[in-house]
Parts: structure tokens; C-alpha cells; sequence
């Protein structure tokens, strides 16, 4: 087979892949390894018939490539189990082989292929000393960039992490290889809903909601200086990058803002909260194709008033109410908003873990004209279309975090609720149990809102109704966080705050930071959650547990 090798892309999620591999050779002196393909990669018969049929005649050395530490290992191949056909099954060892599969992965549904290893070891010397022999087409890539890495040496992890792919062809390098570094970034996205690949630097989330932008008469709805605006005060986003630039231990990947830019959803306050966005994503070092953003109730124009009512009747139609958010959208985005102003990406984080994000407008003006501004509701085919563009099917299991951005709540908030806010619901939106059961069945991890000005979080476990109870009635577990205000003056006690999800090979953090009278902002609380699989596949969410300061 020449001096060709494939090297196999793989990460930490649930468990030490290689010790727990390890373990089962040293025991039983050999051991499965599976292979989990790409969304975007097709069965790679090429790879795989050439592995079959070398390692038919002897063993044969391939290398594996840990996407999380950057670590490589040698590893010696003596059995192959190749894909079935376009690789969309899954794919079992021998009757009677499957104590030789790692516990953790024994029973799932993702394993496309196989390798029976004899001996792992560490290959300490990989990187400079390897080169490209070919490159696979990629979606999303030009071919005459692709091209560029053929003979050229493989310098740092960060060159294969930036391919959307999992096997590559190396060899040893020779004189004459080029060695400049090429580092691949996607495409600018140019649609709201897309499964295009969008890779991040950071494996942190920002999450920032109900900024509220203000001008004129409402000012002083919004508590920081504005960009426009000039003074020794900070204004929102120095506040921000200021406090997670003295954190350290935080590099931001991604935005999300959940709504409520503004305060009456005027051009001139969406011209501030546009100035606002670029300084942040500037500051970050991030692009819009790292930025999430839905409209809040606020960010449509239900009426003409210079004040905002939420128990106000809709009096405006719906073209002309979403008209200065969607010119915003365009503004920043670079392209046309989805018709349901939804968004909808596939993130891949340095970690490996894949960030598939469903965000809603849960301000739909499609109740009729009696719907009140304050109310919430999602339109449900607009849940369908997005989640359906993403690949998310009801009760398919899925290795990749999947994230529902909303604006209005899914659950109440309070310990008591005011009596008078019966009306509007609470500011729950009004299908938020259909949306919980619709989130649970597709295998929605965590949903993620503003609207209350109240760091919130929960956990819910997500039955299917009686009549509609399928041989499992449990739809699974969905946690709920909430984002505290933060840049209104209508909150408890003149505090404001944002959210930082951080990502890991072991689970989530949630860390949420808190500033009161417009002062720094500082941690205020942090949990953690595990994750794990499911016993029918899929990744799963833990429960939250209190990180204790040290």
C-alpha cells in the first residue's frame, strides 16, 4: 500500500477514548474501534478497500488523531469491517465480539465502520514529519485551495481540525514537501437556515439577551452608555469584553442574543444596538457567521408609540411591524432574513463537539388581532422548517449538542407571579409545553431565552401526552436557561447580566456573570453538567450541579 496512511479523526466526549481502548488490549489483546463519520462526509470506500485488503495480508499501521488535545497515536490494524453501502447504517462487530467494543460506545447507533487494534502508542512526533498525500473534496471548500495541501507537511492540529472530515491520507514527508501553514475557514454563510459547517476558535458561548437599545424619549430604559454617545461610562459591550477578558480561562466561540435589542423597535435604536453588535463581535475577533440573534417582543413595532405596552393590542400588520428589524438583520448578517425570522447553524467547536442551533422568533403575530404585545407564541411550522433543514428527526438519536433559542419562556420564572400578569401570560409563550415536547423528541439538550430580565435555570422531564403515548411515553430532559437583562434599567435592584456556556470533552459549564449599578460585571454563580449517551444513543445533558468557588 506504498507509504500511505490514513489517519482517523477522533475526540474525548463521554470517556478516555484511548485508555478505555487500552484497557480491553491489555486484557484481551485486541479491540474494536469504531468510526463515526461526518454529517457532511461521504463512506469513503476508497479508504476503506484499501485498509480491507492490506490488512487481509498483514497488519498494517494507521494513525489516530485526538481533535481535542492535538494528541496522535499509532495504532496496528489486523481486521477491517468496512461500511455498508453510502455508510448511512450502522454497522456491528461479529456475533460474540462485542465484549471486545469499549462499554461506553457498545450499543450505539453511530459506528459506520470498524478496525480490530492489536497496539496503540503514542507518536510523539507527528507533526513536521508527515505530509498530505491527498486531500478528499470537502463541501464548502475550493478544489485549487484543497489542492494547495497535497505534498505540503501537516504542521499543526489546527490544519486537520479546520477540515470537515475525519480520515486523511498522510505519508512520511520527504525533500521537496512545502510546509507554509494553511489554516481553512468556511465560507461567509449567506442564508438564516443552513447545515453549511461554521467552525469556531473559542469552545465558549456568549449569550446575551434583552439589551434594550433606547433613545429619545426612552433612554433611559437602556442603563450603559450607547456607542453613539460620548463620556467616561461604559457603555454594554465594553462592560462585557471587559469582564471576560479578565477571566482568562474564557475564549468565545460564538454569540447568541435572544431578543430585545431594543426598547419600541425604531430604525434609531436599531442603528445603536447595530453599532453595539459590530464593536462586540470585533472585540471577540469573531465574524456574523459566529452570531445568533432572534427578535424579542420589543424588537417588533406593534404600535406607533414612543412608549412600549405589553398588554397593548397589535395595530400594526405584519410587514410593516418586522421592517426595521429585518433591515437590521441585512445589516448585519449579510443576507436576507428567514421568512419566520428564524436562524438556524451547525457549529463545530476546537473541543470536536458539534453545536447544531435552532433559534425562533417566539413573536409571532399570527394569533390574530387581539394578541397582546408582552404575549409569546412560536409558530410551530416554523419549528418544523428549521429543526427539518438541521436533520433533526423525532426520536433519532444524535451525537451532536443541540441548542433551542427562543426569546419568551418555556417555564414560569418566578416563585410567585404577579395576578395582574395573568393576562399575558408570564411572559411564557403561549404553546411552551408543545414546544418542550417538540424539543425533547428531537433530542434538544438545552433551550436558552430572555424576556424577564431574570437569570434563570431549570429542568424538565418531557412526557408525551396520554392519548398521543407511544411504547415510551417519556419524551426525555430538556434543561432550560434563562439570561437576566442585560443592558435594562427594569430589573431587581439595578443589576444586570449575560451568560457563558463553556464546552468541554466532560460537559457543560454555565457561568453567569452579574454588574449592579452599572458597575463591572463579576461571576455570580457556575454549574456544571455531565455529559453522557443515552441507552439508545445520542448525546446527553446531566443535570446541574452548583460549582463551589474555591
Amino acid at each position: 500500500m506504498t507509504d500511505t496512511q490514513f489517519v482517523f479523526r477522533f475526540r474525548d466526549l463521554v470517556a478516555t477514548t484511548i485508555e478505555e481502548h487500552e484497557k480491553i488490549i491489555k486484557k484481551d489483546g485486541t479491540v474494536w474501534w469504531g468510526w463515526w463519520k461526518r454529517p457532511s462526509e461521504d463512506a469513503r470506500a476508497d479508504v476503506w478497500d484499501q485498509l480491507s485488503k492490506a490488512a487481509q495480508a498483514a497488519p498494517i499501521k494507521v494513525i489516530l488523531f485526538d481533535s481535542g488535545s492535538g494528541k496522535t497515536y499509532e495504532a496496528v490494524v489486523v481486521e477491517v469491517i468496512a461500511p455498508v453501502g453510502d455508510a448511512e447504517e450502522t454497522v456491528t462487530v461479529p456475533e460474540g465480539q462485542t465484549e471486545l467494543v469499549p462499554r461506553y460506545y457498545r450499543e450505539s447507533p453511530f459506528s459506520r465502520a470498524w478496525m480490530k487494534l492489536t497496539k496503540i502508542t503514542p507518536l510523539n512526533n507527528f507533526w513536521g514529519n508527515y505530509s498530505f498525500s491527498e486531500i478528499k473534496r470537502l463541501p464548502g471548500y475550493n478544489k485549487a485551495i484543497l489542492d494547495r495541501f497535497k505534498n505540503k507537511k501537516i504542521k499543526n492540529a489546527h490544519e486537520l481540525r479546520g477540515m470537515d472530515t475525519t480520515i486523511w491520507a498522510v505519508r512520511p514527508s520527504m525533500v521537496g514537501d512545502h510546509d507554509e501553514e494553511i489554516l481553512l475557514s468556511v465560507n461567509a454563510v449567506a442564508e438564516a437556515v443552513s447545515q453549511q459547517t461554521v467552525r469556531c476558535d473559542g469552545d465558549a458561548i456568549l449569550h446575551i439577551t434583552d439589551m434594550h437599545f433606547a433613545i429619545g424619549k426612552p433612554r433611559d430604559q437602556h442603563v450603559w452608555r450607547l456607542e453613539s454617545e460620548d463620556g467616561s461610562k461604559h457603555s454594554m459591550v465594553e462592560a462585557i469584553t471587559s469582564a471576560i477578558k479578565a477571566a482568562k480561562d474564557i475564549k468565545i466561540g460564538l454569540v447568541i442574543a435572544s431578543g430585545d435589542f431594543t426598547y419600541i423597535g425604531s430604525e434609531a435604536e436599531y442603528n445603536e444596538a447595530g453599532a453595539a453588535m459590530v464593536r462586540l463581535l470585533g472585540n471577540l475577533d469573531l465574524s456574523p457567521d459566529h452570531l445568533v440573534i432572534i427578535p424579542g417582543n420589543h424588537d417588533i413595532q406593534w404600535g406607533t408609540d414612543e412608549e412600549y405596552k405589553h398588554d397593548a393590542p397589535v395595530d400594526e400588520a405584519p410587514a410593516k411591524a418586522r421592517k426595521n428589524y429585518e433591515a437590521f438583520y441585512r445589516t448585519i448578517m449579510r443576507h436576507e432574513p428567514n421568512r419566520h425570522l428564524a436562524m438556524g447553524r451547525r457549529f463545530v467547536l476546537p473541543s470536536g463537539i458539534v453545536v447544531e442551533t435552532c433559534a425562533l422568533n417566539s413573536s409571532s403575530l399570527a394569533t390574530g388581532k387581539n394578541f397582546l404585545a408582552g404575549m409569546g407564541r412560536i409558530d410551530e411550522g416554523s419549528f418544523a422548517e428549521v429543526s427539518g433543514e438541521l436533520g433533526w428527526r423525532e426520536n433519532e438519536p444524535s451525537m451532536a449538542f443541540r441548542l433551542l433559542v427562543i426569546h419568551h419562556h418555556l417555564a414560569i420564572t418566578e416563585n410567585i407571579e404577579d395576578p395582574n400578569a395573568f393576562a399575558t401570560g408570564y411572559g411564557i409563550a403561549v404553546d411552551a409545553v408543545r414546544v418542550q415536547r417538540m424539543a425533547a423528541k428531537r433530542n434538544v439538550q438545552l433551550a436558552i431565552h430572555g424576556h424577564k430580565h431574570r437569570a434563570f435555570i431549570w429542568r424538565s422531564t418531557v412526557y408525551e401526552l396520554p392519548e398521543h403515548a407511544q411504547p415510551s411515553h417519556r419524551s426525555g430532559e430538556l434543561s432550560i436557561v434563562g439570561g437576566g437583562s442585560a443592558g435594562s434599567k427594569e430589573t431587581e435592584a439595578g443589576k444586570n447580566y449575560f451568560n457563558v456556556f463553556q464546552f468541554s470533552a466532560s460537559g457543560l459549564n454555565l457561568e453567569i456573570f452579574k454588574a449592579e449599578k452599572q458597575g463591572m460585571f463579576e461571576k455570580m454563580q457556575q454549574f456544571h453538567a455531565s455529559f453522557s449517551t443515552h441507552s439508545t444513543g445520542g448525546l446527553a445533558l446531566g443535570d446541574w450541579g452548583a460549582v463551589v468557588k474555591k
